[in-house]
């Protein structure tokens, strides 16, 4: 007999189709018939919907909850329609018996060694009707674990380590939308014996609901990511677990029951329920673009699925999901000085009606840099004629030559969004001094709502901040006092505003703005704004964080609306329905951002009460993406989410990383994507690489299809158009092509899978122009410089056809851009002689440069010729400061997992390496120490104490120095002083990867960390 459960009860009664004349015969005889039985014979009962098998044979639980949960189990079944069958046998475990049951609820851990525990063959018979596709439910111990049976915890989802006191406290509810918590109010009050687990489920499962943990329940694991409840498609089969159900009482609690019988009629099958949002392997990022792109800023997705991207540097990139085609649309034609600044394109937002009037709007800077300026364009295709520019609001004040991200690090970013009724925000972003940002006459620093007319103006909507014709005001303004507005975006459903700034200390706020009103600073600096002057922060509703506040530069991303009627296969699922998705550029992740739906008041006094629209909760997504720098998210129409990442290159307003080839296009590792919800399944992937994109015709091309296809040696059929006509040229998974023509080609590779999902790739081809080679030579790559230097650099430019060819000047160093965090590049002019140019940085002085490494872009672009594009080289290298933050390290390890950057307030950056222990490394890459003859360290003497070592190329490299650290009671005599040993340095040559090894021989686990480090320091001779 199969051990495949039974079907649900729609499939029960199924049957083959017949004949329209039996049916109708069979039909009337079943009238004559049944009629007669109604009259003589009492209603058969109904078989019931599905039918579930409640087994409690372990002993160690409380019987008491035991025997409630069985009962509760059957009232379900009797109210619900479905079948109820309890026992504490384990001989009830083997195929045929299972066979019966849709799911199979547990309301203890089948331990072994207390009598009755699954035997070898009851063991089997459960994971064979998982795997079957049944279904399984846990209460409370049924977590408890077995020790010598992975499987089942791994069925469970994670397993006991220690129980707390029972005590009340509460659960946050994140998923509205599974039926087991669809009912439940998002603040759910209980009183229970609170788990602590093994190891967090949180990245395996999905969450439905977490502990509260700043409740303050004792006993409990720190840490905010503590799951309740959680389901899960597991082995073939479903899985559905709940802490809750520690006493009796818990099921006579309508709100437990309906999370209970919610669970259950899910694991049978009988109800849908999407149990893979937040899990991490359930998301799949797809490349749209990935060459070609210059500091990109913000995107936007039209009603035909076609991306517009905004970059920074004045180019309006569209790449047509369609063909694959990247194409520039719009050139605003910044000057190189324009482009190096902390200016230019930097919003994008397209008119609510765009599928009838094409209308898109920029947030830029005019062609002085020194003007930020909001206009209409209108598209054409993939083309916007930009003498189609309507201006609608010009805005004073850019930053003035040699500013490079304002203080507190913040980006230059503006934005731009449209709320449901056509109102359009405008977020100017860093464009002034902070005293400013509280100006009621003064557009800077504030967030601007207007309405855009059919004729390129606008009108004021009623409900800003101040009144029309109000003396010493500016209408336009709805929220003011931040200081750096640079993200905004509009709550699709509810149409609140929802911003994002960064604080004169570096501190990132999140605003919920529900009307107009003073928020941020100077008014509410770490506080929620919910209207115009409740900033004051919560004691018992919003916790001390619900701004999100914190070092680092978090970004707005949108909220999402969930459309079940969307045919989008790979849409995002309704549990992130009204849900904010964040991002951060520096710490390269995503959050959710969860808020209060309405107000609630509890039961217990040390609850107090909560407001609709406070933050509820923060969770990670995508967390098992590699992501350089997210810095703009959209949901398209489709219901997937389109990412721009900047890369690693050195756009204004951010540090750099790790550099690309020479000669490359465009920012390292910048692209845009497309993230889909796929589940339990997988899109097919498409990647093209070629030896080569550019060069002189004939030109042949060797292309390679690997990184496609599926996971598995999942067989995939592949089709390649080379020249762009549309037809497939080859369906080899590695072919070449040769080029005759000159002209720009779009290679496009369409990869498709066994059920028909396709991907699709492309692949800029240029014929008849080389891409510029560029070289730095000098400063060295990974050079040191104090705030205030002259950095002077020099660049050398090939260009094969605008030397050779066409009979022009060997090098025009107006065409080469510079761009710089540190400080503010000057001209440059040509090298008497040479085909390089010269030229020099003047770096910022006191504090205003960040303490961590800081890559500086170096790009020429060529003339092009007739009916050929120009091409652009680029180049990159890293300058350090002499004085380095201890946690802008490159990478950590060693024997045991390397440092952590840890917060400290004491610190000077507000971190630095903690949990330091013998053996563990931090490594700088690259750090060129050709005038460097020492270094002092700034460490706290906190542990037992150690060495420090510096080491060239390794771990176990050459030494260049070492220095001792004392332990605990050393410094300021508390043990929570500094001090800071130096040591001379060993010539190293060039640039290395410079190792700092921790190390103390007589350490053992049993002992304190060595010590932390702070900040480093590095000397020339003299000094």
């Amino acid at each position: 007999m199969s051990s495949r459960p039974l079907r649900s009860r729609s499939d029960f009664h199924a049957s083959p189709p017949a004949s329209f004349a039996l049916t109708a015969l069979f039909a009337l005889l079943a009238l004559i018939i049944g009629s007669l039985a109604t009259a003589a014979f009492p209603r058969a009962p109904a078989e019931p919907a599905f039918r579930v098998l409640v087994y409690s044979g372990a002993t160690h639980a409380s019987q008491g909850a035991v025997r409630a949960g069985v009962d509760a189990v059957r009232r379900l079944g009797v109210q619900n329609g479905f079948g109820v069958e309890a026992t504490d046998d384990p001989g009830v475990f083997d195929d045929v018996r299972l066979t019966r049951f849709h799911a199979v609820v547990f309301t203890t851990a089948p331990a072994p060694g207390d009598g009755n525990d699954l035997d070898a063959g009851g063991r089997a018979a459960l994971q064979k009707y998982i795997r079957a596709g049944g279904g399984w439910v846990g209460l409370h111990d049924a977590s408890a674990g077995t020790r010598d049976w992975e499987w089942y915890e791994g069925l469970v989802g994670a397993t006991l380590d220690r129980g707390t006191p029972v005590q009340t406290g509460r659960i946050k509810v994140l998923d509205h939308a599974h039926p087991s918590t669809v009912t439940l109010p998002d603040l759910w009050e209980r009183t229970e014996e609170w788990y602590n687990w093994r190891t967090n489920p949180a990245s395996s499962v999905h969450t439905l609901a977490q502990i509260r943990v700043r409740d303050g329940i004792a006993g409990l694991d720190e840490g905010a990511d503590h799951p309740w409840s959680w389901c899960q498609n597991y082995d073939g089969g479903r899985s559905w677990f709940t802490a809750g159900g520690h006493a009796p009482s818990a099921f006579q609690e309508e709100g437990f029951l309906a999370h209970l019988l919610g669970g259950i009629e899910w694991a049978a099958g009988a109800k849908p329920g999407d149990c893979t949002a937040t899990q991490a392997d359930a998301f799949q990022r797809t490349p749209l673009a990935t060459g070609g792109l210059t500091d990109p800023v913000d995107v936007a997705v039209s009603p035909d699925r076609r991306v517009f991207v905004a970059q920074r540097t004045g180019e309006l990139k569209v790449v047509d999901q369609r063909t694959m085609q990247v194409s520039t649309a719009l050139d605003l034609t910044y000057t190189p000085e324009t482009a190096a600044r902390s200016d230019g394109l930097t919003g994008l937002a397209l008119d609510p009606d765009f599928a009838a009037n094409s209308w898109l709007y920029l947030l830029r800077s005019d062609t002085t840099g020194r003007r930020l300026v909001l206009s209409r364009y209108t598209a054409d295709g993939d083309t916007v004629d930009p003498a189609s520019e309507k201006r609608l609001l010009t805005l004073p004040g850019r930053r003035p030559a040699g500013g490079s991200t304002g203080s507190g690090g913040s980006p230059p970013y503006g934005s731009l969004a449209f709320d449901r009724d056509g109102r359009l925000y405008a977020a100017s972003g860093d464009i002034t001094l902070p005293l400013a940002s509280g100006a009621p006459n003064d557009l800077r620093g504030a967030i601007l709502r207007i309405v855009p007319q059919d004729d390129g103006t606008y009108t004021v909507p009623e409900g800003n901040l101040f009144e029309p014709g109000t003396a010493g005001t500016r209408p336009e303004i709805y929220a003011m006092g931040m200081r750096n507005p640079y993200r905004v975006t509009v709550d699709p459903v509810s149409g609140t505003l929802l911003a994002a700034g960064t604080g004169a200390d570096g501190t990132v706020g999140h605003f919920r703005i529900t009307e107009a009103g003073q928020v941020g600073r100077p008014y509410c600096t770490g506080a929620v704004a919910h209207g115009a002057a409740d900033c004051a922060p919560r004691v018992n509703g919003a916790p001390p964080d619900s701004t999100g506040p914190g070092s680092g530069v978090a970004m707005r991303g949108p909220v999402y609306t969930y459309d079940a009627g969307s045919l989008y296969r790979t849409k995002f699922p309704e549990y992130f329905a009204g849900k904010w998705l964040t991002y951060d550029p520096a710490g390269r992740r995503f959050t959710t951002l969860s808020f209060q739906r309405e107000d609630q008041t509890f039961a217990d006094p040390r609850l107090g009460p909560v407001e609709a629209g406070e933050l509820l909760s923060v969770n990670g997504v995508f967390e098992n993406m590699d992501w350089n720098r997210p810095t703009a998210a959209v949901f398209g129409p489709d219901g997937a989410l389109y990412v721009i990442d900047a890369g690693l290159g050195s756009g204004t307003g951010h540090d750099g990383g790790e550099g690309g080839e020479e000669g490359e296009e465009g920012d390292d590792g910048a692209g845009v994507f497309r993230v889909d919800h796929v589940g339990d399944g997988r899109l097919p992937g498409a990647a093209v690489t070629t030896d080569r994109d550019n060069g002189s015709a004939p030109l042949t091309v060797a292309f390679t299809g690997a990184g496609s296809g599926l996971p598995g040696h999942v067989p995939v059929t592949y089709a390649w158009d080379f020249d762009g006509d549309g037809g497939t040229d080859s369906t080899e998974a590695n072919p070449s092509y040769t080029y005759r023509t000159e002209g720009r080609f779009t290679a496009r590779l369409t990869v498709t899978g066994p059920e028909g999902t396709t991907a699709m790739a492309g692949q800029e081809i240029t014929v008849g122009n080389t891409r510029p080679r560029i070289t730095v030579h000098r400063p060295p790559d990974g050079g040191l410089f104090r705030p205030g230097d002259t950095v002077a650099f020099t660049v050398d430019v090939t260009d094969e056809e605008d030397e050779e060819d066409r009979g022009n000047p060997a090098v025009d160093c107006a065409r080469i851009t510079v761009r710089s965090q540190v400080g503010h590049p000057g001209a440059l002019r040509p090298l008497p002689g040479s085909s390089g140019c010269t030229g020099s940085i003047v770096t910022e002085s006191g504090d205003a440069s960040p303490a961590g490494p800081h890559r500086i872009t170096v790009q020429y672009t060529d003339r092009g010729a007739t009916d050929v594009p120009e091409l652009t080289g680029s180049t990159s290298f890293t300058l350090r400061p002499a004085f380095q933050e201890a946690e802008r390290f490159t990478a950590t390890g060693g024997t045991h997992d390397g440092a952590v950057a840890g917060s400290r307030a004491d610190a000077s950056g507000g971190r630095a390496l903690t949990e330091i222990e013998d053996g563990d490394w931090v490594a700088f890459d690259p750090v060129d120490l050709g005038d460097i003859r020492s270094v002092t360290v700034g460490a706290t003497p906190c542990g037992t104490g150690g060495t420090v070592e510096f080491r060239a190329g390794s771990p176990d490299g050459p030494l260049l120095g070492s220095l001792p650290v004392p332990g605990a009671g050393a410094g300021d005599g508390d043990g929570d002083g500094t001090v800071s040993p130096t040591t001379t340095l060993k010539s190293a040559g060039g640039g290395v990867r410079l190792y700092l090894v921790f190390t103390n021989s007589a350490w053992s686990s049993e002992k304190p960390d060595l010590f932390a480090v702070d900040w480093l320091r590095f000397h020339t001779a003299g000094e």
